[in-house]
């Protein structure tokens, strides 16, 4: 399943991409020295920026590189499809936990 970066307010469901991704599904040859996002990374400074990057309606391209900005102090990293869906998933798991 293809997820995008739908527009506020900050609601966390998705709709279908209509670009193309800058990612790369986990099977491909794709390597990084940062480990992949895991959901228990997840917490409200992430979610917030999340929120604030949705509102403004960026590319998929953009809003991963907002996002691995933030995360790459830490050692992770989105650079698979199914790293941004598990960040997405986090987030709204985030979200009907905390507000």
């Amino acid at each position: 399943m293809s997820r995008s970066v739908p527009s506020a307010p900050c609601s966390t469901n998705a709709r279908q991409a209509g670009n193309v991704s800058p990612l790369h599904h986990s099977g491909s040859t794709a390597m990084s020295s940062l480990r992949p996002f895991r959901a228990e990374v997840m917490d409200k400074r992430l979610f917030d920026l999340y929120c604030k990057l949705r509102a403004l309606n960026p590319s998929v391209y953009e809003m991963v590189t907002a996002l691995n900005v933030a995360l790459r102090p830490y050692g992770w990293l989105i650079h698979t499809v199914e790293a941004l869906e598990c960040f997405i998933d986090a987030a709204d798991e985030w979200e009907a936990e905390n507000e």
